[in-house]
């Protein structure tokens, strides 16, 4: 499948152009990125590797300097991957990274000395095609979406350490091509109701290990929730309560090597999910999520 580019450089996206309540289809996602790297010569796209869908995964990077091409040693730039759309229901990272692309490039947003972002736009190619507006009826918005399961129906936030999926292979490949220092996996919550648009999921400290592990527990995660905090955009850890009464406690979410944050921390890579939740707003998860990242 193939798209052509086309003379609009507006870069407005569907989610700006609707009324808070649309998210772009794989098809304008794709469109987008073209545009944005034929416009602007810090953001490029390539396809690496294969799907399920019998269509290549995508990777698009915006460096500061054009030269950057992957890391090498300590000296090189933070390395930030961010992954979308590992469930298309779960759209509003896959809006909130085109903005923050074209704001980057178009330079409404200042960029960050000494660092390269990176973005699968969308990782489950299969399930974004799959296009609906009844498999999450409890969500609030979009009006229609991507499928969870993907061209084979895996859920591939099962799928990392076993590679059972085409998908899970070219990830692999890109993320050993990055070699990010900080990984980021947008999803949307289920079920539970409580008083927060954001919530993440950070890889467990004590299973990172060592000064990182440290820095994590004890730096990372205070700071980010402090400094959204103060932009109004309170954060909190992942509400999962599995089927017991909150004055029981919560479990801590166990994110074996099947699930991104899981495998990439393998390899040192500080991994969170962000989880908007469902039952907010589209305009405001998606807000949101801009901000966190």
């Amino acid at each position: 499948m193939s798209f052509s580019i086309k003379a609009d450089n507006s870069f407005t996206t569907v989610f700006e152009k609707g009324n808070g309540n649309q998210t772009a289809t794989y098809e304008e996602v794709i469109e987008f990125y073209q545009r944005l790297a034929s416009q602007y010569d810090n953001v490029s796209m390539t396809s690496v590797g294969m799907t399920d869908a019998g269509l290549p995964l995508h990777m698009v990077t915006y460096r500061i300097t054009t030269d950057f091409t992957e890391k090498h040693n300590n000296s090189d730039p933070l390395t930030i991957l961010i992954n979308n759309g590992i469930h298309p229901g779960e759209s509003d990272g896959i809006d909130a990274t085109m903005m923050l692309f074209r704001d980057y490039a178009q330079g409404k947003i200042k960029s960050p000395k000494n660092s390269v972002l990176v973005t699968i736009p969308v990782y489950n190619v299969g399930g974004s095609l799959n296009r609906n507006s009844t498999t999450r009826t409890n969500q609030n918005g979009p009006d229609s979406y991507g499928f969870r399961g993907n061209a084979r129906n895996y859920d591939l936030n099962r799928d990392f350490i076993k590679a059972d999926s085409l998908n899970a292979k070219a990830f692999m490949a890109i993320f050993h091509r990055v070699n990010p220092d900080v990984f980021i996996d947008n999803h949307v919550s289920n079920g539970a109701d409580y008083q927060y648009v954001l919530t993440h999921l950070m890889t467990q400290h004590n299973k990172l290990g060592g000064k990182l592990g440290v820095y994590l527990n004890s730096t990372f995660q205070p700071t980010l929730e402090k400094t959204l905090a103060n932009k109004n955009w309170p954060i909190s850890p992942y509400v999962n309560v599995f089927n017991r009464p909150p004055d029981k406690g919560f479990s801590q979410f166990l994110d074996s090597p099947r699930y991104s944050t899981g495998y990439t921390t393998l390899f040192n890579t500080l991994g969170m999910m962000l989880e908007t939740h469902m039952l907010k707003p589209y305009d405001k998860r998606v807000q949101g999520t801009y901000v966190f990242l």
